[in-house]
């Protein structure tokens, strides 16, 4: 065993100078050792200096080999040093990198927040290409030019198929040449004008006769007429107001609109309790939807924020192309879609990537989501070619799976839905950017069935836009009021919304809908719950 494998263990910079110390003085040494030794050479030979020459030869050589030693430690220790180095090396390298990459990306969101546009001028790309077309550039950052396109013929109200009113007006009394001698002809030349009558309130003075009875001679009256005020607001007026709040306009407008524009007098909370009546005698309806919504093959699902005493809560929306559901809670969390479906739900649901859908046993993941956050990062590595790639591969898939999609049942589509499933696969595995692409490969890699289900049933969507459209109605309205009181006035809130967007989807009249159902107590409301007729 040589003195390096003895001294294999790591040493310390003390340890190394120490090393390199003594490796200098045995040099020093050796070549002493050797000037002396070529001297011994050259002197006539004696015993002494037999001896001498013995003795400085074989220091002379364990110096050689305790040096050698010494090298060889420090060759390893070296060769140890310089791997933590590139090791170090490295990680820094990352650590800039990813430094950089969070600085684009506050670039970006700072851009964003402050709503500066892009520059007209490209990046130079990380592999030293020159910029794009100047050309090309420009008209891709050039804004739109206001109104129609050239030649566009534009379009104009349709001709009413009932008129009401008839006006004939004169020829005109001067022509353009000067003449005042105008004489009719027997042609016309038609307007239309579309406009409500004078709006006036109406008063309708009930009088509920009182009976008696044969039998005991007691006097018999109408419930309605005893209990309540004597002067009450009719079903038509309640039901608009309720409507016109669907739509986004607060309690205080809808007082001033009563009272200025219809002559009805009506306080912020008297229009807050029509309202409310209005939307228990939904109620109804509105379970009987909840029951259907849990028989449906295919649904959207969002969910968006809405505050209830100023405490953070959520609106739940499940929607299809004939219903429209929503649903208030507290909770974002999976018990909430249990609680509106059912634990044992058999339909599809097309959502986003949120975990709390994951309870669900098939959905399909919205592929448009998956775009926009790919689209996002390249707005921060906006020279990236591996994202380009990666941007237009996603979009290849999407409309192959489209192509896929229409085919009928049989070998041939079973043939295109496995090559489907082999497209997706290869976008786990290509190469992307460092950052939030490889993260969104990794989605990819985990929701790999829920993203390709499309593509075998023709009523799914790729998308979740039916969802997002459905719930913007309860966006807006949360920018005017900022959420509800009370969990009561959410509820309501969700009945009204749940009731009015479901006959929107089914072609009936909301109005009319809400004006049945409020004057018979929930009673007669048409049924919007059985499936269409075939």
């Amino acid at each position: 065993m040589s003195h390096a494998d003895i001294c294999a263990p790591e040493h310390t910079d003390a340890d190394t100078a120490a090393l390199r110390l003594e490796s200098e003085q045995l040099r020093r040494q050796t070549l002493t050792d050797r000037c002396v030794l070529e001297k011994l050479q050259h002197i006539p030979q004696s015993r002494t200096a037999s001896q001498t020459g013995d003795t400085l030869h074989q220091r002379y050589q364990q110096a050689v080999e305790r040096r050698s030693d010494l090298l060889e430690i420090l060759l390893q220790t070296a060769d140890v040093r310089g791997g933590e180095l590139q090791e170090e090396n490295r990680a820094l390298q990352e650590t800039v990198e990813h430094l950089r990459y969070k600085l684009k990306c506050a670039h970006y969101e700072l851009k964003k927040a402050l709503g500066v546009k892009a520059s007209t001028g490209e990046e130079k790309a990380e592999d030293g290409d020159a910029p794009a077309d100047k050309k090309q550039t420009k008209a891709a950052h050039r804004p739109r030019k206001r109104g129609a396109p050239k030649g566009h013929c534009g379009r104009s109200r349709p001709i009413p198929e009932k008129i009401d009113f008839t006006e004939e007006i004169p020829p005109p009394e001067k022509c353009d040449c000067g003449s005042h001698d105008i004489e009719p002809i027997d042609s016309f030349d038609s307007k239309y004008i579309e406009d409500i009558p004078p709006v006036s309130k109406i008063v309708t003075h009930r009088k509920y006769q009182r009976g008696q009875c044969a039998h005991c001679g007691k006097e018999v009256r109408h419930a309605e007429a005893v209990h309540g005020p004597p002067v009450i607001i009719g079903p038509n007026l309640a039901v608009h107001l309720t409507m016109m709040n669907q739509m986004g306009t607060t309690f205080r407008k809808l007082s001033v609109f009563s009272t200025r524009v219809l002559g009805a007098e009506l306080s912020p909370s008297g229009v807050l309790g029509l309202v409310n009546r209005v939307g228990l005698s939904l109620d109804g309806s509105y379970n009987n939807l909840r029951e259907t919504l849990r028989q449906q093959a295919v649904l959207n699902g969002d969910e968006t924020g809405w505050k209830v005493m100023g405490k953070s809560g959520y609106i739940w929306c499940f929607c299809n192309k004939r219903i429209a559901f929503f649903h208030p809670d507290q909770s974002r969390a999976a018990a909430v879609i249990e609680k509106i479906l059912g634990k044992d739900f058999k339909g599809i649901v097309i959502c986003d990537f949120y975990a709390a859908y994951n309870c669900l046993g098939k959905t399909q993941r919205c592929l448009v989501h998956l775009l926009r956050d790919i689209k996002k990062e390249r707005d921060v590595l906006s020279s990236s070619k591996l994202l380009e790639q990666f941007e237009f591969k996603v979009k290849e898939f999407i409309e192959k799976g489209l192509q896929v999609q229409t085919m009928e049942d049989g070998p041939e589509k079973e043939r295109a839905v496995c090559k489907m499933e082999k497209r997706l696969a290869r976008l786990t595995t290509m190469p992307v950017t460092k950052g939030k692409a490889i993260t969104l490969q990794k989605r990819i890699n985990k929701y790999r069935e829920d993203l390709i289900r499309f593509v075998t049933h023709p009523d799914v969507e790729f998308h979740n836009n039916r969802a997002e459209r459905q719930i913007r109605p309860m966006v807006i309205s949360r920018k005017v009021s900022f959420g509800s009181n009370t969990q009561s006035g959410a509820l309501r809130h969700c009945v009204i919304n749940s009731i009015v967007e479901t006959c929107k989807l089914q072609d009936i009249d909301p109005i009319e809908f809400m004006r049945r159902a409020y004057t018979s107590g929930g009673l007669n409301a048409p049924d919007i719950c059985s499936p269409p007729a075939t």
